[in-house]
């Protein structure tokens, strides 16, 4: 069994920018989490290369919850 997803370890610091792929930019947090933030979500905002970790925390919760979720689904197939 795994462990559950530590959020609260992961908003601490900043996210640094990875890649652009298929619409969404990709950050890193200083654990190493990877996660998208896709384009269509930005508006009127602008995403640096570095960003305080907590800003982007609904897109990590978001990529960490789908991830929990496959790897639910892959167990139990």
């Amino acid at each position: 069994m795994s462990e559950k997803f530590d959020i609260k370890a992961h908003i601490v610091g900043a996210c640094t920018f990875v890649k652009f792929r298929k619409g969404d930019l990709w950050y890193r947090t200083e654990l190493g989490f990877e996660f998208p933030v896709p384009v269509a979500d930005a508006g009127d905002a602008s995403f640096d290369a570095v960003i305080k970790a907590s800003m982007l925390m609904r897109y990590i919760r978001k990529h960490a919850a789908m991830l929990e979720t496959a790897r639910a689904e892959t167990v139990e197939a």
